[in-house]
């Protein structure tokens, strides 16, 4: 280690020691983030590591990111650009951090429907855009609907649409629900609604309860307000072999399916995540 650089192999271990000494959940895969972030350098440089420096203007940039990770500001937050589906996203103070597992939808999505149809897609509450961008980017002949209450993820959605080259074949609206959505032959919707319960929220873990907009957590009282204003409406919305998919928590199976058969929804069923948890309820009119 000379007077103007410094080792990335150690640089890197000494990161990865300290997140897992604070216990962070995800220790190699930060360390890894911030060294790509700050330097030019990728995993592969990780893996080999000897001969390579970081200089001392990128080693203070990294240590100032670890100690705001430290802190409980997650890397996404940071950097204010969050990967997903493979595509990077940009996300402000209004719009939640999207997570790996609400990916399941586009997963369940293509299977149900081919890459070459012509889909009309809405995301309900989209946030980001990310759920709906990524879909168009999987499905090149689709156009979609993405409404949000806050007219800040509107403006962030529209943004990351340019960015990810679909903003021709999306519309984004400052929506409550279907307040302000024209058309009633949607073959997809799709939506990751607010459904933590208000009492729940101040038990979140901090990355969550202080950096996500508190109107894409809230789902009331019992986390099912969305699921009663939208279920009821969802048919007017949805062709005839249109089907619905809706992000779920953990412990709310039960009670939205009960909500989407009391909406007349003849097709239900639920789709574990990658840690066996019900995440996403798939609904329809008829058999299919």
């Amino acid at each position: 280690m000379n007077a103007k650089s410094l080792d990335l192999k150690s640089v890197y271990k000494d990161l990865v020691s300290l997140f897992s000494e604070s216990d962070l959940p995800t220790p190699e895969l930060d360390a890894r983030l911030i060294i790509e972030t700050r330097t030019s350098f990728d995993w592969s440089d990780l893996i080999v590591g000897a001969g390579k420096d970081v200089t001392v203007e990128q080693y203070d940039e990294i240590q100032s990111d670890a100690q705001k990770r430290l802190s409980g500001i997650p890397l996404s937050r940071i950097y204010g650009v969050r990967e997903f589906w493979g595509l990077e996203f940009e996300i402000t103070e209004e719009t939640l951090d999207p997570r790996p597992d609400t990916e399941l939808i586009l997963d369940l999505a293509i299977q149900r429907f081919s890459k070459d149809a012509p889909l009309k897609i809405l995301d309900l509450g989209t946030g980001s855009g990310c759920i709906l961008i990524a879909l168009l980017s999987e499905f090149k002949n689709a156009h979609g609907v993405g409404v949000d209450v806050s007219s800040g993820a509107v403006r962030a959605a529209q943004k990351n649409a340019a960015g990810n080259g679909c903003e021709g074949r999306v519309e984004f609206l400052c929506s409550s629900w279907f307040d302000f959505v024209s058309g009633h032959d949607f073959d997809l919707i799709v939506s990751n609604p607010p459904y933590i319960s208000c009492d729940v929220i101040p038990s979140l873990m901090p990355e969550v309860q202080n950096h996500d907009p508190i109107l894409a957590l809230d789902g009331g009282k019992d986390g099912l307000n969305p699921y009663r204003t939208v279920f009821p409406l969802l048919k007017s919305y949805l062709t005839e072999n249109g089907i619905g998919l809706f992000e779920i928590g953990y412990d709310q199976e039960e009670s939205v399916m009960r909500l989407a058969e009391e909406s007349g929804f003849a097709q239900r069923t639920v789709h574990l995540d990658m840690a066996s948890n019900p995440r996403v309820v798939e609904i329809s009119c008829g058999d299919k």
